[in-house]
């Protein structure tokens, strides 16, 4: 496994003092994302994250691209040899040849969004017709405990305990109490068959440098192991665009927790789109601005 931290040396400077501090830091390195299909080679993306999970990164990218639909979409994910020696930085990505898929075309479209000039209507349009899936809408009803237990998650992860330096993305599951789940506490145990309740205990969560990136591996992860049917509350460390908000929409959930703020264009989209946005997430209280 690639290591996702690295010590280093720092200088703690005060008023009246000065000295060298043993201090640990997130690694931040570039992945170089290549698509391989019908013998066609052409670079996709270059993005700078943590190395780890960089398989899963790239599913969730070309998921919320709609470059693919399907795990079953990618024939195969290698990491490249260039003169006889891998590249742990650079990913080939095999695309099943009954795919139609135009790389000139998901180049210029990828470029595109990396601009600041795309307006939000062009952005909104877009995404309608990237054919999101359908939202998984939660039973539940959100209570200011579940947002603090989900703050809590957010803020144990082990790369940001660590370094301080990493954004993380999870998911929450919802579940229905019954003799298979798991619980917290006896006091859960005794809800009843029917109560929907999110099963914290189980939240899956990724992290990266780059918030983008944490959420592309989260999506990745559920794109292959659960095929994105699971209903659950999406759990964001940081503020909320946009591009999150899209990735979102495309993996279908239904309701976004964030400890940040979120634009303008974030509150547009999910307002269209139906999604729950909270943001500044904090302790038992938070700001809700669509539902």
């Amino acid at each position: 496994m690639r290591e996702d931290r690295t010590n280093i040396t720092r200088f703690k400077i005060e008023p009246e003092s000065k000295c060298s501090v043993n201090d640990v830091v997130v690694i931040e390195e570039p992945l170089q994302i290549e698509l391989l299909h019908n013998n066609q080679l052409q670079t996709y993306s270059i993005t700078m994250r943590t190395p780890g999970n960089d398989q899963y990164l790239a599913y969730g990218l070309l998921f919320s691209e709609n470059v693919i639909s399907h795990a079953s979409d990618i024939e195969s994910i290698t990491n490249s040899t260039v003169k006889e020696v891998v590249e742990a930085n650079l990913l080939t990505v095999k695309i099943v040849a009954s795919i139609a898929l135009n790389l000139d075309d998901q180049a210029r479209r990828l470029a595109s969004y990396s601009g600041c000039g795309i307006c939000g209507k062009t952005s909104l349009k877009a995404l309608n017709l990237k054919n999101p899936r359908q939202p998984r809408k939660l039973q539940l009803t959100l209570s200011c405990s579940d947002i603090l237990k989900a703050r809590e998650i957010l803020s144990k992860q082990p790369l940001f305990s660590g370094t301080g330096g990493s954004h993380v993305a999870g998911v929450v599951y919802e579940t229905n109490a019954d003799e298979t789940s798991v619980y917290e506490t006896d006091a859960d145990k005794m809800l009843g068959d029917e109560q929907a309740r999110l099963d914290f205990v189980s939240a899956k969560c990724f992290e990266d440098v780059g918030r983008h990136n944490a959420l592309d591996k989260l999506i990745g992860f559920e794109l292959v192991d659960n095929n994105l049917s699971k209903p659950g509350v999406v759990i964001l460390s940081g503020r909320v665009g946009f591009e999150l908000v899209q990735k979102v929409v495309m993996a279908g959930y239904s309701t976004i927790i964030a400890l940040g703020a979120p634009s303008s264009l974030a509150i547009k989209t999910a307002n269209q789109f139906g999604l729950t946005l909270i943001g500044f997430a904090k302790d038992e209280q938070y700001n809700l601005y669509t539902f």
